[in-house]
């Protein structure tokens, strides 16, 4: 199911999960996204060359990063441009922003921004772009979910009531395209239930960490927002049919993983028989 790539201390996972639909168009079956999440910076070999190797052993029709991938630690936005430029000589990359993106001051968010869409990876700041092949398509919706709904106790925007619903997302993001095929890249999974109800079929996400630390039959300790034994801490959900991957992150930003290495998501879609 995985594999373990060290570079003396440094060590991650590749996870691979199959998902099967049957609204996914025949001419995406097998379709392969490789997912990143929750860099904050971290570097795998120079120049992450390691990082670079193993998602070429994925073969990748696309890269998606769900956010998270630079923050204010010192080369972080740096050590994004570098990856995001080498990745784009080889893939399409998809870019959706996480907390600490937003957190960013707005100048360096700004410069960030711009020098990754002139490289060309499509920023999806609460839009959709469609991906065609074959003569069909799907739709890769981003979110940029509002600070608020982070729910950080130790933040300003700390609002114990609030909560993100499938109302919200559709005011954000516009009407699903209930006819096709729809991913979502949502950096916050604690509200995957709105999303599911708002139409994604498929849902990538970050941000929990794995939970930091992982207890044996339990799952993950500590969300960010400081819930314990959050219920989307990392791997594959299915609900009401639709799915939602969330990765454990290839980085770190709080606290020590404890029996939670850092993970590369590999995700194939398959075409269901109806």
């Amino acid at each position: 199911m995985f594999k373990t790539v060290r570079f003396k201390t440094v060590r991650f996972k590749t996870v691979r999960y199959e998902i099967a639909s049957v609204r996914l168009p025949e001419a995406f079956d097998g379709f392969r996204i490789v997912h990143l999440s929750d860099l904050h910076g971290k570097r795998y070999g120079k120049r992450n060359e390691i990082l670079l190797r193993a998602i070429d052993r994925e073969k990748p029709d696309l890269i998606a990063m769900t956010g998270d991938m630079a923050d204010t630690s010192r080369g972080a936005g740096p050590c994004l441009l570098d990856l995001c430029r080498r990745l784009r000589q080889r893939y399409p990359v998809y870019f959706v922003m996480g907390n600490h993106e937003q957190a960013l001051n707005w100048p360096i968010q700004s410069v960030l921004l711009r020098r990754l869409e002139k490289m060309g990876v499509v920023l999806l700041n609460n839009e959709c772009r469609q991906l065609r092949r074959g003569g069909a398509y799907v739709n890769f919706y981003g979110l940029a979910t509002p600070m608020l709904y982070y729910k950080d106790p130790l933040k300003a925007e700390y609002e114990r009531r609030a909560h993100f619903s499938a109302d919200d997302a559709g005011k954000l993001l516009g009407e699903i395209d209930a006819g096709h095929f729809n991913i979502l890249l949502a950096h916050n999974p604690l509200y995957y239930p709105s999303y599911r109800d708002w139409g994604a079929d498929l849902t990538l996400s970050g941000h929990i960490h794995g939970g930091i630390i992982r207890i044996p039959g339990k799952g993950g300790l500590l969300s960010p927002d400081l819930t314990f034994f959050p219920k989307y801490d990392g791997g594959l959900f299915t609900e009401k049919g639709k799915h939602l991957v969330v990765s454990r992150g290839l980085g770190n930003h709080f606290l020590v993983r404890v029996l939670n290495p850092p993970e590369l998501v590999a995700v194939t879609l398959r075409r269901e028989a109806a």
